[in-house]
């Protein structure tokens, strides 16, 4: 699986399940998730247990932490590296 297959099924989970249309021409793969309101903390629990489940990968707390889990782009380099 590569990184454009990992990133396609992350966006669509979020779009799926955080109710983001397709009209909403602010949302995109390096859009900030929490910043903008797509995904709250209730939404990460979800999110970490779609990763889970999707890819069969934990996210470590470093992971979680950093900058690059705050959009779909950065989120699926991290599942890429961890798969």
């Amino acid at each position: 699986m590569d990184l454009s297959d990992v990133q396609d099924r992350i966006e669509k989970y979020v779009r799926e399940q955080f109710g983001v249309g397709d009209a909403d021409l602010r949302f995109g793969p390096t859009v900030d998730l929490y910043e903008n309101g797509y995904v709250d903390s209730v939404g990460v629990v979800e999110l970490l247990a779609f990763i889970g489940e999707e890819f069969g990968v934990e996210v470590s707390e470093h992971d979680l932490v950093s900058p690059a889990f705050s959009s779909v782009e950065g989120i699926a380099r991290i599942v890429s590296r961890l798969l």
